[in-house]
């Protein structure tokens, strides 16, 4: 039975959603635990990372893709080191152990470089 308290937190819920589609990687924001492959991380990268002459495809980015999940673990070793974040080269990259050829970690926020860092300490998951 559906109540007017019920449909009422479900109008403010979707009324919160505008468009449900992320546009860019500050909206992106990681939970302290459990962090997920699907919601976080591949949006992250996606938008952050992983469009067309950085690391969209093979041909650029030093031929590092962060496209996909299996990538991530087939186009360089120790790109993620699942358990091992300070392992992790994209770790390093993320917070400026290993330098970048262009200027884009300063629009990394704490928040991310912690999910980030989350996410491969709880196994690197493809959840």
């Amino acid at each position: 039975m559906k109540t007017a308290a019920g449909l009422g937190m479900l109008a403010i819920m979707l009324a919160g959603c505008s468009s449900g589609t992320v546009t860019d990687p500050s909206q992106i924001v990681f939970p302290e635990r459990d962090v997920s492959f699907t919601q976080h991380v591949r949006p992250f990268l996606t938008l952050s990372c992983a469009f067309s002459g950085c690391h969209g495809d093979v041909n650029a980015g030093g031929g590092i893709r962060l496209t996909t999940y299996y990538a991530l673990f087939t186009d360089r070793a120790n790109l993620v080191v699942p358990g091992a974040p300070d392992e992790s080269l994209l770790i390093q990259t993320m917070d400026e152990r290993i330098p970048h050829r262009f200027d884009v970690m300063r629009r990394i926020t704490a928040d991310q470089l912690r999910g980030i860092r989350t996410w491969i300490s709880e196994g690197a998951l493809n959840n």
